[in-house]
């Protein structure tokens, strides 16, 4: 049976220029209530304090009164909660921890909006999309240095780039898909909303907080823009032999046949300048 769900997905796959202005009534309560149990039971709570054993007490109820709030223009994204995790250079990685209520909604935008994303995406990323993971990106990075004529290896590493996407360039990145003022709305709360670290708010004028469920994928709408089809549609075109490249998130492998290429390539990333390849 084809759901509305797979309608979309078939919409965006029949034609990449579609535009989605209708698809906020997808957001069922029976799609938040999906949302919920897929969440992690052991999960740390938001600033609200609520965790997945309270809400579940009385899941559905809860559930209906946050689908009604939604639909009614009442639903309000509450601050984030700022954790620390050391990273394995001995730094500390900056974690936003949403309220619950927040995990479920956004669970469920990530779940339509991967409809659509999945359909333009292409195969050289490999973070955060069903099915995809971290194997597979190694598997191809061993595939093209051992198949491929590479001779040449660029890696490429976005500094705290969660913490550095430009929101409103985002958010024209996300309308060219997605035209409907709902769903806009709701990404515009969750990346705008701010932070609550030693009880102190914060607010910052970038990024998305990593630690929501819809920054992964807002992350890989991003550079999908900015960084993968750019390499497809601009630079391979130009490079005097092969080239690929392979991303998981914000790291990225880039390989080349010719040292010239790399240079060009290497040189244009560091400038900041796509321009210059």
């Amino acid at each position: 049976m084809c759901t509305d769900i797979d309608r979309i997905a078939e919409l965006a796959k029949e034609d990449s220029q579609r535009q989605f202005y209708s698809i906020a009534h997808l957001i069922t309560a029976e799609k938040l209530y999906e949302a919920f149990r897929s969440l992690r039971k052991d999960a740390s709570a938001g600033v609200d304090g609520v965790k997945y054993a309270e809400y579940e007490t009385n899941a559905e109820e809860n559930v209906r009164q946050l689908h009604r709030r939604l639909v009614e223009g009442k639903y309000q994204a509450q601050p984030l909660r700022r954790v620390y995790i050391p990273k394995e250079n001995g730094q500390q990685r900056p974690i936003s921890i949403p309220a619950l209520e927040d995990k479920v909604v956004q669970k469920a935008v990530v779940d339509l909006l991967n409809a659509i994303y999945e359909q333009d995406f292409l195969e050289c990323s490999y973070g955060f999309r069903p099915g995809r993971g971290q194997h597979q990106a190694l598997e191809e990075v061993g595939r093209v240095i051992c198949t491929r004529p590479t001779g040449w290896v660029l890696e490429l590493d976005i500094r705290s780039y969660f913490d550095n996407i430009v929101r409103d360039t985002l958010i024209e990145m996300v309308g060219k898909r997605v035209s409907d003022g709902s769903v806009l709305r709701l990404i515009q709360k969750w990346i705008k909303v701010g932070v609550i670290e030693n009880g102190k708010m914060f607010v910052s004028k970038t990024g998305t907080g990593q630690g929501q469920p819809i920054s992964p994928l807002l992350s890989n709408i991003y550079l999908h823009y900015l960084l993968d089809e750019w390499f497809e549609k601009v630079v391979k075109p130009r490079m005097k032999g092969e080239a690929y490249e392979i991303r998981f998130a914000d790291d990225a492998i880039l390989c080349f046949q010719n040292k010239e290429d790399a240079e060009r390539c290497g040189v244009s990333c560091r400038s900041g300048s796509r321009s210059t390849v």
